[in-house]
């Protein structure tokens, strides 16, 4: 990557407000209009959610920023309570109607790779299935996170370790994956993304595959730039591969096993 990166902050988010201290103390900033910045880092941070903003790629473009990639900092949120950092793409998937944003495959990739690297002790790691707003972003983006307290969200050590890992980001092309089944953390991509070459674009869990359909498989393949596609056999009932695998096939897009992807794209 070597235009602008704009990470966007929010001062009601604890753990997004963590990770904006954070990259503050490890970068000489510069000020803007409405952002701050460094290098080709654009920092933004704004009084509301992350996840109900809308019309950010004209609101950046209003600050003459025109970024290449998005990172939003936030925090994640469940019942678990489990220790947790990691990140996701967005999107809504009802229904009777849908939106995704476009994905960062490459990017969510190095993130979580920077991640495992820097290593944050009792904090567990992995990439989640794409969920809630912003739905309507052009630039790729994607949520990085920590989680899943108020406890972790204003850990410092967890706010330097996802700046870290962002200002670590790097590009390198990869084969592009959709990812369908598998749990909310999708355990199985996020291995793959761990022991392959390989990233994934869009990812939908057991729960929102019974919603997809063409139109929402053709849009999430072109808001990835995927090349190929993932079932997680195992999670998915036989009724419910068939179906996905007949419009996959429709859509002339290769399913490949994690054993032939590990194979066909080995880790470097």
């Amino acid at each position: 990557m070597k235009g602008e990166i704009a990470v966007i902050c929010s001062r009601a988010d604890p753990a997004s407000l963590n990770i904006f201290e954070c990259l503050l103390k490890m970068q000489d900033w510069k000020p803007g209009e409405g952002y701050v910045f460094s290098g080709r880092w654009r920092l933004v941070i704004h009084e509301g959610k992350q996840s109900t903003l809308s019309r950010l790629d004209e609101m950046l473009a209003a600050r003459s920023l025109k970024p290449e990639l998005i990172v939003f900092a936030s925090r994640h949120e469940a019942k678990s309570a489990l220790p947790w950092v990691g990140g996701h793409f967005t999107g809504v998937v009802e229904e009777e109607q849908f939106s995704l944003s476009a994905a960062a495959p490459f990017a969510l990739r190095s993130f979580l790779h920077n991640l495992r690297e820097i290593s944050l002790p009792g904090y567990a790691l992995s990439a989640e299935a794409t969920h809630h707003g912003p739905a309507d972003v052009t630039t790729p983006c994607f949520f990085a996170e920590i989680g899943s307290t108020e406890r972790e969200w204003r850990n410092p050590q967890a706010g330097r370790a996802v700046a870290r890992a962002i200002l670590a980001l790097e590009e390198k092309d990869s084969p592009v994956f959709l990812g369908l089944g598998g749990g909310h953390y999708v355990a199985r991509e996020t291995d793959l993304i761990f022991q392959s070459s390989v990233a994934f674009g869009h990812l939908f869990s057991n729960y929102q595959t019974e919603k997809l359909n063409l139109d929402v498989l053709k849009l999430a393949r072109q808001r990835s730039g995927a090349t190929y596609a993932y079932l997680d056999r195992k999670s998915l009932r036989s009724q419910e591969r068939r179906r996905l695998e007949g419009l996959l096939d429709q859509m002339d897009l290769p399913v490949l096993r994690s054993k032939e992807i590990r194979d066909q794209f080995p880790l470097a």
